[in-house]
């Protein structure tokens, strides 16, 4: 699988009110993810690495009740694996 098409990843806040990071992803299996989530009733959120001077994540689409979450650092550091 070619690396440079994982560029997302789906964040799910947790109970404790931390977020979870869970990817890389395509496209397509980030949304299977998110979708997975919000018909659980989750608050969950597809962000997508935007390439530049600096990386950063963007929100693309998000349910649930974030509350003002920030998000934490854009740094993929805490990004985990999730097992395939």
């Amino acid at each position: 699988m070619n690396g440079s098409r994982l560029k997302y990843r789906v964040e799910v806040l947790s109970d404790d009110d931390g977020i979870k990071r869970y990817g890389p992803f395509n496209e397509q299996k980030a949304r299977e993810f998110f979708e997975v989530e919000e018909s659980l009733g989750g608050t969950a959120r597809i962000a997508r690495l935007e390439e530049g001077i600096r990386e950063t994540w963007k929100v693309v689409t998000e349910c649930g009740d974030w509350g003002g979450h920030e998000g934490g650092p854009p740094e993929a550091t805490g990004v985990e694996a999730y097992p395939r």
